[in-house]
């Protein structure tokens, strides 16, 4: 129990961050968020025992917390797609900001909206390409061919660039 809470611990370490942000490309709310994490975390703590190391730690992480997405998203009824869209995010007004950097916050908020009216499973491919998680591992994750997700990644990148001119 001991090796599998420091087990445990490290992968957190290393990879909470990018699992977070698989989270919000799934749902957008930062309240939503937090709770699927939450879910995730449990989830992989749970079947951390039952890893059986035929995958490469991180791909099995990824797809625990992309079937706990599936299933967060089925049961919460307060969240809908449609509505990801009338998020209103605020800049903070900080002086000591140079305009750089809040045109900079301006783009990524545009960019969180535009992802934000993504399909849901769109919203968690592009999440995954983000955090650099390679189109084979993605595809593990998926269950479908690296192929595939190449063609919808070009798809949703045009889509995105769209939105964004």
């Amino acid at each position: 129990m001991h090796n599998q809470k420091q087990k445990f611990e490290s992968f957190l370490l290393n990879h909470k961050d990018k699992i977070y942000r698989i989270c919000r490309a799934y749902v957008y709310y930062p309240e939503l968020t937090d709770d699927l994490m939450q879910e995730v975390l449990i989830n992989l703590w749970s079947s951390l025992a039952s890893f059986k190391g035929q995958s490469q730690l991180t791909t099995w992480a990824y797809r625990v917390t992309v079937n706990t997405a599936i299933s967060f998203n089925k049961k919460e009824k307060t969240y809908q797609g449609k509505n990801a869209g009338e998020y209103k995010g605020e800049l903070t007004d900080d002086t000591s900001h140079r305009s750089a950097q809040l045109e900079k916050e301006a783009q990524l908020e545009r960019l969180h909206l535009a992802i934000a009216d993504l399909p849901k499973a769109e919203r968690l491919l592009i999440g995954m390409y983000l955090e650099d998680i390679s189109y084979k591992e993605i595809a593990t994750i998926l269950g479908t061919t690296t192929n595939h997700v190449g063609v919808k990644l070009n798809r949703i990148k045009k889509q995105l660039s769209k939105k964004l001119s």
